[in-house]
């Protein structure tokens, strides 16, 4: 299990030791809208979910950040260019406090896919290692640490998709325990600046489709429609109005 420490003393010291910390976390996420304190996490329902009681800190994939796509060709993303995806998935966690501190458990799936492209990129057993990092902000929403870690996926001959599992464990210092669930611990890819614009575009094509789909009335409705304006231009010529009803 990995882990990620924030003691007392390096709190203390926190303008000091973390500048590259900040400035790694400026370039990944400046620009991005952080979900708020009040929203869910993105954890499984499954049984098997670890469970917790009490207030624990929130744990939450960067929507933008949630997924890492290759290519064999960098100008062209479309889909036959592809050489693989993984998207960070199923977020578990779980939290014990004890007089000054909460300790976090953080399970999480990284789910890939090869594409048409991968075994031709990456020989017959494509291996990948994407850096992914793990971040705590305060209860004002700065960012405390953050650190970089790999998820690593191998692909068996003639296997298309892998699921890799990651454990950390975080230790968060605090006061009164009663500010633990104020605290976010915020997972995502370490991206280039085409990943993420790449991510933005099909984040941007979803919301479109969802927002599509929900103004396109039932296929009723529709054909009701369709009929009453075919009606209302006929009814110009015959000269009396005509109702038509579902």
């Amino acid at each position: 299990m990995k882990h990620l420490r924030l003691t007392a003393l390096s709190l203390s010291i926190l303008a000091l030791a973390a500048c590259q910390t900040f400035e790694g976390v400026k370039k990944d996420l400046g620009g991005l809208q952080m979900p708020s304190m009040s929203s869910s996490s993105r954890a499984s329902s499954t049984s098997n979910q670890l469970v917790y009681s009490g207030g624990c800190p929130q744990v939450e994939a960067v929507e933008e950040l949630s997924s890492i796509s290759e290519f064999s060709n960098l100008s062209d993303t479309a889909d036959h260019n592809l050489v693989s995806r993984t998207d960070i998935t199923n977020i578990q966690n779980t939290c014990n406090y004890d007089e000054r501190s909460v300790t976090i458990d953080l399970r999480m799936d990284f789910a890939g896919t090869l594409g048409p492209q991968a075994r031709a990129a990456s020989g017959q057993k494509p291996f990948f290692s994407h850096p992914f990092f793990v971040a705590i902000t305060s209860d004002n929403g700065d960012i405390l640490a953050k650190e970089i870690f790999a998820a690593s996926l191998t692909y068996p001959a003639g296997a298309d998709s892998q699921t890799y599992t990651e454990r950390l464990r975080q230790v968060i210092p605090i006061d009164n325990r009663d500010r633990g669930a104020n605290y976010k611990v915020l997972v995502g890819f370490q991206l280039t600046p085409d990943q993420l614009a790449y991510n933005r575009k099909k984040l941007a094509e979803v919301q479109i489709m969802r927002a599509a789909e929900q103004n396109q009335p039932p296929q009723f409705q529709q054909q009701t429609q369709d009929m009453q304006e075919q009606v209302a231009k006929d009814s110009i010529y015959i000269g009396r109005p005509v109702d038509i009803t579902p």
